[in-house]
């Protein structure tokens, strides 16, 4: 009989009964209760300032096109190319933080971070009439996007590094945690900066990641063997099952935040205004469904078909609540739907893929993964329009379509052990 204590050696069988948090064993418990927890509460707080990133930014879009004087298309464009960097630096920074070390990628990505807002802060005091805005801005968000890029997926090869098949699921989920976390303070911590200064949000900004460096070094981490990982062989065959996961929920969340507002104008006869403020505390409330799922019921659960049936059944009555809803409390349960899949589907196949790539695959797999999330979301939130346009509906739609296709791919998951 095989030794169950060899991780390396430990099959990780997908069964429907893998939804149930009994199901985790007494060892796997132990083994998760001995993941250390500084480790853990870094790196999400390094996620977390990416996240924070993500939205206070947005909620600092009025402001900068009056302060620097371009146009909503040429911000949107600059913005749009750091995204589109993602798809280069996301694989490229995790491949190198096998040769050079997860922490001092982690540290390339927190500068990053930091110095490109601090560049934007200083390009809004030259006024609006200054030159150079339009290249500035351009420069920061591609610095932003090459450094940054690499951030999430180095942290979630570092925690694969440091912990079993057991574990993986509950660590990945609190680091999914603390980067919905700063997308939720994001819009708050914005709004009340900006009463103390307009500048407000872009110091956030700037020393945001501080926190996160000077703790970096509390972070346990293991060593790499960078010839061995060059060498070693990726089973892509089967983790490209979890990479179309991650590509159908990032396009089912693109498709269902892009229409949604509209929608609220259309079928609801909201202003822009009242239709911008339902959306927000909409998606606070969603964040908040996340962070809670994700920090105490997922890492009691292990990954599997069940948690992939159930995230994505709720994420096809999601799309089936937006599409239906005669009034506001359907949009309501659609985004409680909306969270609970995510905080679901997330950790779930981001841990198989992972359980999937063994040692020395980490850092690809989780750039793959980075690259299937930036490419599903922008897909969708390109194709939204136009659904939008032909028939208002029918992103929502799209949404469910999504969410059931994904129950047929947790079928096609076959018990066959990923090592």
């Amino acid at each position: 009989m095989r030794d169950a204590s060899r991780t390396d050696a430990a099959e990780i069988t997908i069964t429907d009964a893998s939804i149930a948090p009994q199901a985790a064993s007494a060892r796997d418990q132990h083994q998760y209760e001995s993941v250390d927890r500084r480790t853990v509460i870094v790196l999400a707080a390094s996620v977390l300032v990416m996240g924070l990133g993500q939205t206070t930014l947005l909620t600092f879009v009025p402001v900068l096109l009056e302060r620097t004087g371009l146009s909503p298309a040429r911000v949107a464009t600059a913005f749009a190319i750091g995204s589109a960097l993602f798809l280069i630096g996301a694989p490229a920074w995790s491949r190198c933080s096998d040769r050079i070390g997860r922490r001092a990628m982690v540290i390339v990505g927190l500068l990053g971070f930091a110095l490109s807002h601090a560049l934007l802060l200083w390009q809004l005091g030259r006024g609006p009439h200054w030159a150079g805005h339009d290249a500035m801005l351009l420069a920061g968000r591609v610095l932003y996007g090459l450094t940054v890029s690499g951030l999430v997926p180095t942290c979630q090869a570092w925690l694969a590094d440091l912990s079993t098949p057991g574990q993986r699921l509950g660590v990945l989920s609190r680091l999914s945690a603390g980067l919905t976390l700063g997308r939720l303070l994001g819009p708050a911590l914005a709004a009340a900066s900006l009463w103390l200064s307009q500048d407000g949000p872009l110091w956030l900004l700037s020393l945001a990641a501080c926190p996160a460096l000077l703790a970096l070094p509390l972070a346990r981490t293991t060593k790499t063997h960078a010839a061995a990982i060059a060498k070693a062989k990726v089973p892509w065959r089967s983790i490209g099952l979890w990479l179309s996961l991650a590509f159908a929920m990032q396009a089912a969340l693109g498709q269902i935040q892009y229409a949604v507002g509209p929608w609220l104008g259309v079928h609801f006869g909201l202003s822009s205004t009242a239709a911008s403020a339902s959306v927000g505390w909409m998606l606070t409330a969603t964040a908040a469904i996340v962070i809670v799922l994700q920090l105490w019921i997922v890492p009691r659960c292990r990954p599997g078909r069940g948690m992939l049936w159930i995230g994505a059944g709720v994420l096809a009555l999601s799309g089936i609540s937006f599409a239906s809803a005669s009034n506001m409390s359907g949009i309501w349960l659609g985004f409680a739907a909306l969270g609970i899949a995510s905080a679901l589907l997330v950790p779930t196949y981001t841990a198989l893929a992972s359980l999937s790539a063994g040692k020395a695959g980490q850092s690809r797999v989780a750039g793959a993964l980075s690259v299937a999330h930036t490419v599903g979301f922008s897909i969708a939130t390109a194709l939204a329009g136009a659904l939008f346009d032909w028939w208002p509906v029918l992103p929502f739609w799209a949404a469910a379509g999504l969410g059931l296709v994904m129950c047929v791919l947790a079928i096609a998951a076959r018990r066959s052990p990923a090592h």
